[in-house]
């Protein structure tokens, strides 16, 4: 990349959908074969970054390493530069089961990484969920300006092992995603 371009990241992405970014993943075919939690692995300056993209990747960032994340996208960010997360907004999955728009396995399967998932890749395990605003207070909290936006749905798509048939039929209910865009502003004195 040339020193004028853009330096972005899509990390837990895979590479023929990079749509510009450059990929870090540990599973799949990625330019970049790395655990994203060790940002300095592969960006050894901070500072520079101008945009981290997450899609559905920080739910599967276990816990003690959550918020050491966030303050290290803080730190290779250059000011102005943002993170984008669109991820399954845990909030509006709780509200479908209470509506009864989704069974309790559905909702189940939906938060909580089924069995095939995992056998398939180890790293799909959920560890966290958020609502927008839940995530954007977190963002806010290492010194991020973070605003939500709507960040679409999926289509549920995920099988119960021991009763697929009671969830076979929520297959296509619109599962709603959060998004939220945390940007990296400058420091008032004396903070």
């Amino acid at each position: 990349m040339s020193q004028d371009a853009p330096l972005r990241y899509d990390l837990g992405g895979y590479k023929p959908i990079a749509n510009g970014r450059i990929t870090v993943n540990l599973a799949g075919e990625s330019d970049i074969r790395q655990d994203i939690r060790e940002l300095d692995a592969f960006i050894p300056e901070d500072g520079v970054v101008d945009e981290f993209y997450l899609c559905h990747t920080l739910e599967h960032i276990p816990v003690p390493d959550y918020g050491k994340l966030l303050r290290d996208l803080h730190r290779k960010l250059r000011v102005g530069g943002k993170v984008v997360v669109i991820q399954t907004d845990a909030g509006e999955v709780l509200r479908a089961w209470f509506a009864g728009e989704l069974s309790f396995r559905a909702m189940r399967t939906t938060l909580f990484t089924p069995l095939a998932p995992l056998q398939a890749n180890a790293f799909n395990l959920h560890h966290n969920m958020w609502t927008a605003e839940e995530l954007a207070d977190d963002f806010r909290a290492v010194g991020f300006a973070a605003q939500t936006f709507d960040a679409g749905s999926w289509p549920y798509d995920q099988l119960d092992e021991l009763s697929p048939e009671e969830t076979r039929p929520y297959w296509g209910v619109p599962i709603r995603n959060l998004g939220v865009i945390a940007t990296k502003v400058e420091r008032e004195a004396g903070r």
